[in-house]
């Protein structure tokens, strides 16, 4: 018996690797009805599941993953990615954490994928926590994600935009001159650093920002917008 099982889970795992997923989940549910302890195996159906858009189930099959094995990476990263998309913020922040608390040191003991992953997913933490109003929450996943992908010009620009709103002007600013280290080219960036000079004061360098936008993205609309509005005299003016 034990060498069918053997047998089962890599013809399952031959299935799955190929992406062929019904042939795999048979193979991988006869293999769990005879021998409930591989962790791989419940980790592949909860892929399968969320590729069939049964989140809750795909959910159930990465926890039975995770008893089996406390310390499976790829079973909590899904885990986590999949909390996210179904909206359970923190559900899906305190799993990030036991991911990270395990890791000693983090981003160098995760390959590059998975870092690139995680990473992703704290900042889709932080853009809910930003949309609530929440910014310092916002910012916490901003930088555990930036700690994870220090090159990620986008987290930066969103970390910029969460600094400005709770009047961080500072640490707004060294977000987006980084993001803008980063990719020079990226209008996004230079749209909200014209933003926050404006916030400043610095009328001459928020126009100077919003026009270099433009050059670079002549569809921006906000460039435009903000651009428009610097430029048209106030209703006291003569």
């Amino acid at each position: 018996m034990a060498i069918d099982i053997r047998q089962m889970l890599q013809q399952a795992t031959a299935a799955f690797e190929g992406r062929d997923y019904e042939g795999a989940e048979d193979l991988l549910l006869q293999v769990v009805n005879k021998t409930p302890t591989y962790a791989n195996v419940y980790n592949m159906l909860g892929f399968i599941a969320t590729q069939r858009d049964a989140p809750e189930k795909a959910v159930g099959f990465f926890r039975r993953a995770l008893s089996l094995n406390p310390n499976y990476t790829e079973a909590r990263l899904n885990l986590v990615l999949i909390l996210t998309e179904m909206g359970l913020y923190e559900q899906a922040a305190a799993e990030a954490s036991r991911l990270e608390v395990r890791e000693p040191t983090s981003s160098q003991r995760l390959s590059l994928g998975v870092r690139g992953k995680l990473a992703n997913a704290h900042a889709d933490l932080g853009k809910k926590y930003h949309e609530l109003g929440l910014y310092a929450e916002a910012i916490a996943e901003y930088d555990k994600a930036l700690h994870l992908c220090p090159t990620f010009p986008d987290i930066h620009n969103r970390r910029a935009v969460s600094c400005r709103e709770l009047g961080q002007y500072a640490e707004a600013k060294a977000s987006l001159l980084k993001a803008l280290e980063l990719k020079p080219n990226y209008a996004e960036a230079h749209v909200n650093l014209g933003v926050l000079h404006q916030k400043l004061g610095n009328l001459t360098e928020a126009m100077e920002s919003w026009e270099r936008a433009l050059q670079l993205d002549p569809t921006h609309r906000l460039a435009r917008i903000y651009l428009k509005q610097a430029s048209t005299p106030g209703p006291g003016a003569r």
